[in-house]
């Protein structure tokens, strides 16, 4: 669901494995955001980030 919403109003459509880490703190930057932090979690398949204005 989320992927087709997002192309179909002209988003990227990165979906669940297109935002690795770099394009998120680049699409973070250019919204204003000072500091992505990547938080040490026991999970292999996910990672959890700390995203401050």
């Amino acid at each position: 669901y989320c992927m087709t919403q997002s192309l179909s109003q002209g988003g990227e459509g990165l979906g669940t494995m297109g935002l690795p880490p770099s394009k998120l703190r680049e699409l973070c930057m250019e919204s204003g955001f000072s500091e992505v932090k990547e938080i040490p979690i026991n999970n292999p398949l996910n990672i959890l980030y700390l995203i401050k204005p």
